[in-house]
C-alpha cells in the first residue's frame, strides 16, 4: 500500500530543504520511491511516497527531531509533532499524494540519468511524463534533473 510522508520543520531556505530531504533519504528513509521538497506559505516542507507505513520508532525519531509530521496512505492515519508543522506536513503530504505541487529530489530512473538524452527515452525509462518546452528533442542529464508536480504529472522543465 503507498504511504505519504509529510515532514515540516519549517526550513526557510529551499536548497538546506533540499539537503535534508536527501540527506533523510539516505538515512532514515531509503525506501521511498519519490522524494518531494514543497513550498509551504513562507518556508519549505518535505514528503516522501513510501511503499509501506514508517515504523513507530522512524516517526519518534522525526518527532524527536523537531519534525510535524503527516502519514496518509488514502485517509489521515496519523498527525504528530508541533501543531503548526504537522499541519504543513500534512499539505506537503497531499500534494505529494495527489501531484498538484513538489520538487522531485528522487524519482524512478533518475539514476540512469546521466548524460544527453532523447526526451521519449527520459518518459519511457523514468517516472518523468513530460519535458517543456514541447518539442524540444533532447536533454543534458548530466546535472541533478529537478522535476515538478503540476497537473497531476511529473513535469521537467529543460534548459
Amino acid at each position: 500500500m503507498t504511504t505519504w510522508l509529510g515532514l515540516d520543520a519549517g526550513h526557510e531556505d529551499a536548497a538546506k530543504a533540499d539537503a535534508i530531504a536527501v540527506s533523510l533519504y539516505e538515512t532514515l528513509l531509503f525506501h521511498a520511491q519519490v522524494v518531494c521538497v514543497h513550498a509551504v506559505g513562507d518556508h519549505h516542507a518535505l514528503s516522501f511516497r513510501l511503499t509501506d507505513e514508517p515504523s513507530e520508532n522512524t516517526v519518534s525519531t522525526l518527532i524527536e527531531r523537531g519534525y510535524g509530521v503527516a502519514v496518509h496512505n488514502g485517509s489521515l492515519q496519523r498527525l504528530a509533532g508541533p501543531e503548526e508543522l504537522a499541519r504543513g506536513a500534512l499539505r506537503a503530504a497531499l500534494a505529494h499524494r495527489h501531484r498538484r505541487e513538489g520538487r522531485a529530489l528522487r524519482f524512478p530512473g533518475q539514476r540512469a540519468l546521466r548524460g544527453r538524452y532523447g526526451v521519449s527515452d527520459i518518459i519511457a525509462f523514468s517516472a518523468i511524463e513530460e519535458v517543456l518546452p514541447h518539442g524540444i528533442k533532447s536533454v543534458d542529464a548530466r546535472g541533478d534533473l529537478q522535476p515538478f508536480f503540476a497537473n497531476g504529472r511529473l513535469v521537467l522543465r529543460a534548459g
